[in-house]
């Protein structure tokens, strides 16, 4: 099976899933089904990855990169449930991620200006929200962390090491913005109109960084 053939059976699955949340999403006494639907769409994420390294001879489960999808499709579930441990949960697997990316390629000069230049922008961002996280500013001050070390890290991948590698840039660009929604969002509140691009942008970054499996 190549990426191709899974993609024209995944991709149609990923739309359904997209479009059956939104519908759930919008009756309110359907909201916890609807979570059903994003696990789903998420899950779909996993299985490309276990695919693509079953077929490259690596047991999914001893892979740090496959447990990150799970991690993320749990983490859909919780976030919406508890959002602390949902995030806790993505933090999770982040660093999963990192160790999968850490193997590819040790980070370099650029890796750490990208790091310092995403985390003072996250932290411009979220300037007026911070002074009134009180007990919780801890997290979500090593949450960004964590996500800008993924991005600062996957970013150069395909000037380093080739342009099959840019799945992978881009899905961790598309997972760093839609995280930073998620969050602005969550702490500021009237962004319930971008939802539906979120949602495009984090399932984007699942099937780029999925993608990138199949590429390695």
């Amino acid at each position: 099976m190549s990426l191709g053939v899974y993609s024209c059976v995944a991709l149609p699955l990923w739309v359904c899933c997209y479009a059956l949340y939104f519908i759930l999403r919008g009756k309110r006494e359907l909201m916890r089904q609807s979570l059903i639907a994003k696990c789903a769409g998420s899950f779909l994420a996993a299985g490309s990855c276990g695919i693509a390294l079953h077929l490259c001879g690596q047991p999914p489960f001893l892979q740090p990169v496959f447990w990150f999808f799970l991690l993320c499709t749990a983490a859909d579930a919780l976030l919406e449930i508890q959002f602390i441990l949902g995030m806790l949960l993505f933090g999770a697997g982040h660093i999963c991620l990192l160790v999968w990316l850490f193997g590819m390629a040790s980070p370099t000069v650029w890796s750490l200006v990208l790091w310092v230049v995403s985390y003072a922008l996250t932290a411009l961002l979220f300037r007026r929200e911070l002074p009134g996280l009180r007990g919780l500013l801890l997290p979500f001050l090593l949450y960004p962390a964590i996500l800008c070390a993924t991005l600062a890290i996957a970013l150069p991948l395909p000037f380093m090491l080739g342009w099959s590698y840019v799945p992978v840039a881009l899905g961790a660009l598309c997972f760093f913005i839609s995280d930073l929604m998620v969050a602005k969002d969550q702490l500021s509140g009237g962004y319930s109109h971008i939802q539906k691009p979120i949602m495009l942008l984090y399932w984007g970054a699942l099937y780029l960084l999925s993608a990138g499996v199949w590429f390695l």
